[in-house]
Parts: structure tokens; C-alpha cells; sequence
């Protein structure tokens, strides 16, 4: 793919490789992407337990749901190129997640995903009625979804499970400037109370193919080490 279109489906490979060596995949594990594309981060995250063990007896279990359903296609083709065995689901993530454990979410060990940025349309009553109970920590804004996509992975993950999430650097600071209340701040808010985010990763600008603007990668873990208990990497 060419030009801005591209970033519909395709996460620069560096981001890519960074996510993976970050998460530090161990065979055997569930990796899940909500938003995959052309499936290349949970390729890299393959490639990159590759690349550090000699002998894989278990593979990674990949996962992921992608709504475009030619960029579905090319996630299923993206697989059979690379000779891994990857469920890809297709439909709307947060309307209609795939992957259930009876009538609730499936929890993975894993979460790497690039949802798309400050994507609108979900008001108040879509996430008072979702029946999954994924957005216990706030509601985010009609104009971005980016804090609902983050509490999507924070709850598809295991009670050990770790996540990197790129998203745009407002995801960290909108809001932040006024005195009101704010939707995306009280989130956030609720996010660092709870001690969930180990560390923030700015990236360069001009990276991504669809916009110049810098992107960043937010990592989550459920299970912190007591060095980094109650504090932030950036």
C-alpha cells in the first residue's frame, strides 16, 4: 500500500519490532490484537520469540479481529506467508468483540495493538450498555475512543498480562488544561490510581505513513515489579 491508506492497515515495522522486544513474548502464550490489520504485530511478536529462543516447542497462539474486511483478508493472507497458525475474527471490536470465554471476554497473556487514532462515533449509552463491564474506569468522549480501546485490552488480559498500545500523544494530555472536569483526564486518573501503566514511549514524528504526528506507545501491566511499584516510566 501507498501514501495515507496505507496506515489503515500497516504499523511502520520498527514500532513493530520496539512492541515485541518490549512485551518479550514466552512460548506458548496467547497474543491478541483487537484492531490488526494486516496482522504485522502479532507476526513480529512471533518473529521475536523466534529470534531469541533456538528451539520453539510452543509457538505463540495468535488472535486477532479486524473490522475492514479486505484488511481482514490480507491479515489471513499475512499468516499463510509466514507459515503461523493466527484465529483472525472480523467485525467491530468494541461493539462486537469475537473472541469470548462463554459471555465473557477472552483473557490473553499478550496485547499489542494500533487502534485507530481519536476514532469517534461511540457515545455515553454504547458504553453504559456494554455487557462486558470493559469500561469500569470511565466513559470516554463521543470525539475518541482511545481510552476505550485502552480499557478493551486492559480487560482481555490475563491477571499477569501485559499490553502495548500505540495511540497519539492527546491521548496523555487532553484535558489535562482545564479546571472542569474531563473525561479522558478522570480515566487516566483512574488508570495511574490503580497502578496500571509502567511506562510511556514517545516516538518520532513523520513515522506513521497516515499522519506527520507523533505517536506514542503505552505499556500496561497488570503484574508490576515492586521496583516499579507507583511509578511511571516515560
Amino acid at each position: 500500500g501507498q501514501g495515507q491508506s496505507a496506515g489503515e492497515f500497516y504499523t511502520p515495522k520498527e514500532v513493530g519490532w520496539v512492541m515485541a522486544y518490549c512485551l518479550d513474548p514466552k512460548q506458548g502464550q496467547e497474543v491478541y490484537d483487537p484492531a490488526c490489520g494486516s496482522g504485522g504485530l502479532l507476526v513480529k511478536c512471533q518473529l521475536a520469540l523466534k529470534e531469541k529462543e533456538k528451539k520453539i516447542s510452543k509457538p505463540l497462539h495468535l488472535y486477532g479481529q479486524e473490522q475492514n474486511h479486505v484488511t481482514y483478508a490480507m491479515a489471513k493472507m499475512n499468516m499463510f506467508i509466514h507459515d503461523m497458525e493466527g484465529d483472525i475474527a472480523i467485525g467491530d471490536t468494541l461493539v462486537s468483540p469475537k473472541f469470548l470465554d462463554g459471555s465473557a471476554l477472552k483473557k490473553f497473556d499478550l496485547v499489542v495493538a494500533n487502534p485507530m487514532w481519536n476514532q469517534d462515533g461511540y457515545d455515553a449509552q454504547f458504553y453504559e450498555g456494554d455487557t462486558f463491564n470493559r469500561f469500569n474506569y470511565g466513559y470516554p468522549s463521543v470525539k475518541s475512543a482511545d481510552w476505550g480501546w485502552i480499557q478493551h485490552m486492559h480487560s482481555s488480559l490475563h491477571d499477569k498480562g501485559k499490553a502495548a498500545i500505540v495511540l497519539d500523544t492527546g491521548a496523555l494530555s487532553r484535558g489535562s488544561g482545564t479546571g472542569r472536569s474531563n473525561k479522558e483526564k478522570e480515566i487516566r486518573a483512574n488508570f495511574i490510581k490503580h497502578d496500571l501503566i509502567e511506562s510511556v514511549l514517545l516516538l518520532p514524528p513523520n513515522l506513521f505513513y497516515n499522519t506527520m504526528a507523533s505517536g506514542i506507545v503505552i505499556f500496561i501491566n497488570k503484574d508490576k515489579p515492586k521496583v516499579r511499584k507507583n511509578k511511571i516510566l516515560f
